[in-house]
């Protein structure tokens, strides 16, 4: 969460870190066979391509709300100085949810949550496509306050955030599972061929 208070370029933060997110998960499952990637530890946790899916899916979930609220954003005065990025109140405290560096295990919501079956195919394919997707959204909002932009949560309408604290919470819920995807490959059980 720091790099993204402190950055002089917001903007340009959040898309380098979801870059990272990317690169990362190439790296997770270059060598991995299909079989290897729908490896679970147990009927319970999540294997590596349920945890990719999970991503597209979240990321995925936003993307009418992005447009949205970047087509509400351009009717509004442009700005020349982009702002730094303030959290609000509810988007702070979900940043700091799915902070992987902190946050505590939720489970994921409904709406949210990857199949059951045990043969995703090209899981990374799907979440490097979204990824692609969001940092379009990111680029598209220059010359507008991404501070004063509010959106709902697909998870629920009650709930209201800045355009700023969704692209954080995409990038930090990223870093967050593909965390769980890496501890998953390192464990002593996992199929090595």
């Amino acid at each position: 969460m720091k790099q993204f208070l402190d950055s002089p370029n917001f903007l340009q933060t959040v898309a380098a870190e979801a870059k990272e997110n990317s690169e990362a998960a190439r790296a997770l499952t270059s060598d991995l066979s299909e079989a290897q990637l729908n490896w679970k530890p147990s009927p319970e946790q999540w294997s590596i391509a349920q945890c990719l899916e999970h991503l597209s899916i979240t990321s995925g979930k936003f993307d009418n709300y992005f447009s949205s609220a970047l087509e509400r954003a351009r009717k509004r005065r442009p700005i020349t100085n982009a702002p730094a990025y303030k959290p609000s109140i509810v988007g702070g405290w979900l940043a700091r949810q799915v902070n992987p560096d902190g946050g505590r295990n939720l489970p994921a919501p409904k709406v949210f949550r990857p199949s059951e079956v045990s043969n995703i195919h090209t899981p990374l394919e799907l979440f490097l496509d979204q990824q692609v997707k969001f940092i379009g959204f990111v680029r598209q909002c220059n010359g507008i306050d991404y501070n004063k932009t509010r959106l709902r949560s697909p998870v629920t309408p009650l709930m209201r955030y800045s355009l700023a604290d969704a692209f954080v919470i995409t990038v930090l819920h990223g870093q967050r599972h593909l965390g769980q995807a890496r501890r998953v490959r390192e464990m002593p059980q996992f199929p090595r061929s």
